[in-house]
């Protein structure tokens, strides 16, 4: 039996004619403005952040390339078509970091046929984290990158890349990967934009003859597969891809605060024949509430993890490029690649809020021969081959030896360095909650016997604290 099961640790099972990586937001704002260009009738947005002053083309003046320029100028040049953009209605505490027309509660867009919403129909603390575009229901995007400020950068990651342009000048070099389906893939990706746009609307958006639009300038990485499709409440999913790894776990991810993730990876440190596992992360994510609140989580459960490495088999990293004096280059792309046989991408960063509460997306492929597993393995190794500052071909044997003899070089992958110099300023269950934030939930939590974890599983101490309430 396979490890995707629908009803099990995915929505659905459904057949993609073509598949493709995109890398980095280079790749994928080209690929998914040309679609945008080429739209028929309509286009689908769903997103966790939206920013209008976003350019899709660096060189180009700001004025012409940015979203709010863009989309209404495809718009005009197309009567048929119609744009409905959905964007998660966010809290007070991120406004500083938001486009100031979207705090103020705007449309930034102003044309009638680009429809734009705010989505605030989730259970209390929740959040829409799905990042999908769909054009004219026959190609679908689905991964890590929402069309806002932060995520454009090529695969070199140059330092003080002037295309980075942010408020103050250069942002930090950013990974991340976003995914590209058609066919039934693609049809059920729309299915999900339709279902979360008449949720937050209660309006639909009418279905569109499918004709072929794949980008041409897009070369798949895989054709006639079988994809699962998971979104919202995915741990299992998670739990399942790392109880089968036989060889290698390999993972990119922007956070790791999940207790029941960082359980189910110590178990297989411990076992004396288990998989080798690289975890690539950021340095850090900056901000000085993130720094006191899921920054010192997420260096508890790196400690827990290195604890449980019996056999020396766990690497845990964050990337720096050449010319950079030791800068790293920002990870936010959601991948998990299991062995030469699953290949996960999303949106659902290994939290207990990504895991359990929030709205999320992952497409996983699992591989039904031998020519698929090596179309895997190719994907993965050019994740890795990019870290390394490697040719692909150049990616061959155990990741762990790979990853250690590249160690002192200018681009590579270095041991993310232990820290313990921040304290926590909220409750673990209020920073990164595995249910709707409800009063009996706050209550229980403040009323909860603090408990040390030092001798216990990360979940385990938690729910030994909420049994004391029972």
């Amino acid at each position: 039996m396979g490890v995707l099961r629908p009803n099990h640790n995915c929505w659905k099972m459904v057949k993609a004619k073509r598949f493709a990586l995109l890398v980095d937001g280079s790749n994928y704002y080209a690929t998914v403005a040309e679609s945008i260009r080429q739209a028929r009738k309509s286009v689908a947005i769903l997103g966790w952040d939206l920013d209008s002053r976003v350019r899709l083309f660096p060189k180009l003046r700001r004025n012409r390339a940015s979203l709010q320029r863009f989309f209404p100028e495809v718009v005009e040049r197309n009567p048929e078509l119609e744009m409905y953009i959905l964007t998660w209605s966010f809290p007070v505490i991120f406004a500083k970091v938001r486009e100031p027309q979207l705090v103020l509660g705007r449309d930034p867009f102003q044309h009638p046929r680009i429809h734009f919403k705010f989505d605030d129909t989730h259970p209390p603390g929740a959040s829409h984290h799905q990042k999908i575009v769909v054009v004219d229901d026959d190609i679908a995007f689905c991964g890590g990158m929402d069309l806002a400020g932060g995520r454009w950068d090529t695969p070199e990651h140059r330092p003080n890349d002037p295309r980075r342009e942010g408020k103050t000048g250069s942002y930090p070099a950013s990974h991340d990967v976003q995914a590209i389906v058609d066919g039934d893939a693609a049809k059920a990706l729309a299915e999900i934009v339709r279902d979360r746009w008449c949720r937050a609307t209660t309006e639909s958006i009418p279905w569109t003859d499918q004709y072929d639009s794949w980008p041409g300038a897009v070369l798949p990485d895989m054709t006639g597969i079988d994809v699962g499709i998971s979104r919202t409440e995915i741990e299992q999913l998670h739990l399942d891809l790392i109880a089968a790894a036989r060889e290698s776990i390999y993972i990119e991810n922007q956070y790791l605060t999940s207790e029941t993730i960082v359980d189910a990876l110590c178990r297989r440190l411990q076992e004396r024949q288990g998989p080798e596992i690289l975890i690539i992360l950021p340095l850090k994510n900056s901000g000085w509430l993130e720094e006191h609140t899921i920054e010192v989580l997420r260096f508890r459960c790196i400690k827990h993890l290195r604890e449980k490495d019996r056999f020396n088999r766990l690497r845990v990293c964050y990337p720096v490029v050449q010319h950079s004096d030791g800068q790293p280059v920002g990870v936010h792309s959601k991948v998990i690649v299991i062995d030469d046989r699953l290949f996960r991408v999303g949106s659902a960063n290994l939290t207990n809020r990504s895991m359990r509460l929030d709205t999320e997306c992952d497409i996983t492929i699992e591989a039904a021969n031998a020519e698929q597993r090596s179309q895997i393995l190719k994907m993965r190794n050019r994740l890795l081959s990019e870290h390394l500052g490697l040719s692909p071909d150049c990616v061959r044997g155990s990741m762990i030896e790979l990853v250690d003899s590249r160690s002192s070089s200018p681009r590579c992958l270095r041991e993310l360095p232990p820290d313990g110099s921040k304290t926590l300023i909220l409750n673990a269950s209020f920073v990164d909650p595995g249910e709707p934030v409800t009063a009996w939930y706050i209550l229980r939590t403040l009323f909860s016997r603090k408990r040390s974890a030092r001798s216990l599983p990360l979940s385990q101490s938690r729910d030994d604290d909420q049994k004391q309430l029972a």
